[in-house]
């Protein structure tokens, strides 16, 4: 148990207000992936932030608490291999309805390439 909460996302580093969502939405970039949209945008602080979102569209509660937890532990797992807690960035990840229908490793495949794409896009550029 006390592994699973050294590894759960902190509070500082999730977003959790309307207001905070809405100007990644105006103002950050947007890549699709099969399963989800992704919008990113810097935040200015010293750790990347993650949101999600899952319509109705997607299923009942706990179908979309599901699509939620995969996001979470996709993200988790990708975070520190690819550098994003570094990259400063506030991410939101917009769950797709089409999601409900597959596997956690199909989903998990799908989002990891696009958290990838985040990554090469927000690292500063080597001459």
């Amino acid at each position: 148990m006390e592994r699973l909460r050294l590894e759960a996302l902190p509070k500082e580093k999730r977003l959790a207000k309307r207001r905070e969502f809405l100007h990644i939405y105006e103002t950050g970039r947007k890549l699709f992936s099969k399963y989800a949209v992704i919008f990113f945008a810097a935040n200015g602080l010293t750790h990347s932030r993650i949101g999600i979102t899952a319509t109705k569209k997607s299923g009942k509660a706990n179908v979309r608490n599901r699509l939620k937890r995969w996001t979470r532990e996709t993200y988790r797992r990708r975070r520190e291999p690819l550098g994003l807690d570094a990259c400063s960035l506030d991410i939101v990840v917009n769950v797709k309805p089409n999601a409900a229908d597959t596997t956690f490793q199909d989903f998990s495949r799908d989002l990891g390439r696009v958290l990838e794409r985040v990554a090469k896009e927000t690292r500063p550029h080597s001459s």
